[in-house]
């Protein structure tokens, strides 16, 4: 489903999003279990300190905020059932979110369709790498396609009718702009 905006912010990050996922250690031939739990503490670095503003705002009950609030628990879950208890670094510039407006509906886009990927990678983990824990991959698992439609369609009726497509397009750049360069910091993506 590409709904008005989410065409405007998939067509407008498009050179972000292929650097990340070109760049992760995770996409090549092998994987090595480091390199995926690095990948692990690092997104949850990122991601701690964002999901626990942005979740928190004041979003109307349609869009199902609290459903979409436990992704680091399960960063946690796959580094705790891996035997990882290396201390995780956590961002400390993640994106500003401050209200529930066009601009957070923008990093969240990046948040949500996160969980896209993470379907494809699980897959490809799957394949080379069974006995690796992948709770955070699976994220939605059945309901992955509902919560998305619930989503996109917040997003056009907020963003989309409200005019502010630019704001939730520089939303979801600086989301990947700071994911890329968080990631690359810590080393779970190549340079």
């Amino acid at each position: 489903m590409i709904s008005p905006v989410h065409q405007v912010l998939r067509e407008g990050t498009r050179d972000r999003h292929e650097t990340l996922d070109q760049g992760l250690a995770l996409a090549e031939s092998h994987v090595d279990r480091d390199d995926y739990l690095t990948y692990l503490r690092a997104l949850l670095g990122w991601l701690e300190p964002l999901e626990q503003r942005l979740w928190q705002l004041d979003w109307p009950e349609a869009l199902r905020a609290s459903e979409r609030a436990g992704k680091s628990a399960w960063l946690y879950e796959d580094l705790k059932m891996a035997g990882d208890a290396t201390p995780v670094l956590h961002c400390a510039h993640p994106p500003a979110v401050a209200a529930p407006d066009a601009y957070a509906l923008g990093v969240a886009y990046v948040v949500e369709g996160s969980q896209l990927g993470g379907r494809f990678l699980a897959k490809r983990l799957q394949e080379v790498a069974p006995d690796l824990p992948q709770r955070y991959l699976h994220g939605y698992g059945e309901q992955l396609g509902p919560l998305w439609k619930a989503f996109l369609l917040h997003l056009d009726s907020e963003a989309g009718a409200l005019g502010h497509e630019p704001q939730a397009l520089q939303g979801a750049r600086d989301a990947f702009d700071s994911l890329t360069g968080w990631l690359r910091s810590q080393r779970a993506l190549r340079a």
